[in-house]
């Protein structure tokens, strides 16, 4: 559902907030919520979130939890802090600073604030800061908050088990199958803790100042206890091997939890984005992503 600049104003009223009518900007983008930018007549910002179907709600449950557990545990970066939180409306005070880079659907690629053909060492020194005092939230904490949790212990078990599913359903080419048993089975490549990630550390998602120092993580959906590498891998895609060298070495110096073989379990990592994609097909059945997991796979068509 799409509200009007008059419904906006009058659900804000409902809930305490006097906008300013002549603020409101509204982003269209999302599939499951309609985003209005606005101020209120003290000059506050705020973005407020409306739900586009009643099915949605429900899915933000966890994402509050971890919203208010990162809220209280983490001081170097900015997270939404959702002060109003009912069926009909989430709202929270605008961050500092602006996303990294917002995807342009039209290009199929990002358009960016960051220099990306000189990423400032500021923006990875930041970014491993940011990504260290979140892994070091304490894992009670968001046990406590009903977060899903994942032992070391259980990520390959996990891993195998997500393959195994995608390659029964629709099959999975030698080569890849190989390469993803090889990291599988190698002791040495899989890290010996966990900690609490945002599991979708995209440009998009990352809020950076005027001088590209990182401010901000936004869209916690994601967020869990689980498999720390999971936020360097976007990173990696988007930057390279220089650019996962230069994160990693910034993460190691403010005190994150590096292992021997993290640059390659990260890589490898990366290499499992096919089981995502079929994942993702089988469950919504739609044809088109069951095509681009097929290409992934590296599944010939018969």
């Amino acid at each position: 559902m799409n509200n009007s600049k008059q419904a906006i104003l009058e659900i804000a009223v409902r809930h305490g907030m006097d906008l300013q009518q002549e603020s409101l900007e509204f982003d269209e983008s999302g599939l499951d919520f309609q985003v209005v930018f606005a101020t209120d007549q003290q000059g506050k910002e705020w973005v407020l979130r409306l739900p586009r179907r009643e099915d949605v709600m429900p899915r933000t449950e966890v994402e509050k939890k971890v919203l208010d557990v990162v809220n209280e545990h983490v001081t170097v970066f900015e997270a939404p802090n959702w002060t109003i939180y009912t069926n009909e409306l989430i709202a929270y005070e605008k961050l500092t600073g602006v996303p990294a880079g917002t995807i342009n659907h039209d290009i199929q690629n990002y358009v960016w604030k960051l220099d990306i053909h000189h990423v400032p060492d500021c923006f990875y020194g930041t970014l491993g800061k940011a990504l260290v005092a979140l892994h070091q939230v304490p894992i009670e904490k968001a046990r406590e908050a009903g977060l899903t949790i994942h032992e070391a212990h259980e990520l390959r078990q996990t891993m195998k088990q997500r393959m195994n599913a995608v390659k029964e359903k629709i099959g999975v080419g030698d080569s890849l199958w190989n390469r993803w048993q090889t990291w599988i089975e190698n002791d040495a490549m899989w890290p010996e803790k966990t900690g609490l990630i945002h599991g979708d550390v995209h440009a998009g998602h990352i809020l950076i100042d005027e001088s590209s120092n990182v401010t901000g993580l936004i869209d916690w959906t994601e967020a869990k206890v689980s498999d720390l590498s999971n936020d360097f891998v976007v990173l990696y895609k988007t930057f390279g091997d220089e650019g996962l060298e230069l994160l990693i070495n910034a993460y190691k110096e403010a005190g994150g939890y590096v292992w021997e073989n993290m640059k390659e379990h990260v890589k490898e990592l990366s290499a499992t984005y096919p089981v995502s994609i079929a994942e993702f097909a089988m469950i919504s059945g739609s044809e088109e992503y069951m095509q681009m997991a097929k290409q992934a796979l590296e599944v010939a068509e018969s």
